[in-house]
Order: structure tokens, then sequence, then C-alpha cells
């Protein structure tokens, strides 16, 4: 069967529809109890930090945040092509609110290709419906968690030991 123009258009349409109902979907909150608070939960794209939650601590951060550009410029070399990260947050910690935006601003920067992201928020009792923290041995937020073809190679864990793009250079330069 030959498809008109218009059908293949809808079809398309409906396709791209779908796609973004599941990115924004993934952007999920809760009231969390123990803070009675509103936070992020679960599996986020990158549109979780212009959400007016987030935005507030988000924004300001990630816009003033001056990386080093040496290091920058030895990051953009790294091949990232083996190279996934996770990043899992608490949209209600502090360190969060600061080193996170500063994270996805060395990834901006360094071209890494975000669709080897991926991002959870978890809740103050370290829980998400979509990752086991405990299995991963998660006890603070933020952690990034880098892997080279599937396995971890280091991590840096609530805030970095020299910058965090000087830690992130250092795990990626191990073989």
């Amino acid at each position: 069967m030959i498809l008109s123009t218009s059908m293949k258009r809808l079809a398309s349409l409906l396709i791209f529809s779908s796609i973004v109902l599941n990115l924004s979907a993934q952007n999920n909150t809760k009231e969390d109890s123990r803070i009675n608070e509103t936070i992020l939960y679960g599996q986020l794209t990158l549109d979780a930090f212009t959400m007016d939650l987030c935005s507030t601590w988000y924004i300001p951060e990630h816009n003033s945040y001056k990386a080093d550009e040496a290091i920058l410029e030895n990051l953009h070399q790294q091949s990232f092509e083996d190279i996934s990260i996770s990043l899992i947050i608490g949209s209600w910690c502090h360190d969060s609110h600061r080193e996170v935006p500063r994270f996805i601003k060395i990834l901006e920067k360094i071209n890494y290709p975000f669709d080897q992201l991926n991002m959870n928020a978890l809740d103050t009792n370290k829980t998400s419906p979509d990752y086991d923290a405990k299995a991963n041995n998660i006890t603070n937020v933020p952690t990034a968690i880098i892997y080279r073809k599937g396995n971890e190679i280091g991590r840096i864990i609530e805030s970095p030991k020299l910058s965090l793009e000087e830690d992130l250079l250092i795990i990626l330069s191990k073989n």
C-alpha cells in the first residue's frame, strides 16, 4: 500500500508526539514527606532543570560557572564513543544544586553526546522508581558514575576532589 504525503506527515507527527510525550513523562515529581517538599523523582531529561521546581537554582549556577578552559580543551579531545554517564541527583540537595548545573555545563562545553547520559532523581530516602541506588552503592548525591564500554571507571561523589572538569579528565584518562 502506498501512503499519501499527508498520511506520511501524520505518521511522522504521531511518532514525534509520542517521543515528546515519553520524554516529558520522565520528569516526574512527588511530595517528599520527610521534607514536605515537591521533588524530582525518577528518570530525568535535561528539560527537568528548566521546570519551575529547579530553574531557580539550576539556571543561575549553570550560567555563572566558569570551567577551566585548558582542562576543557583536554576533555574535548577525549573520545566519548564508549563512554556513558549515570548522574544521580537529589533535587532537594544543596550539593546537587551546586554541582549538577556545573557538570551539565562541562558536558555541553565538551560536546558530550547527551544520549549517553542517564539521569535519575532520588527522594530523601535515596529511592527512585527507575534506579536501584542501593544496588549501585549510591550513598550521597549527586553522584556521577562514568562507564567505558559498560564498565565503571570512576565516580565523582557529592563534590569533586579537585574540580569537576579535572576529576572527569582524570577518570577518562584511565585505561
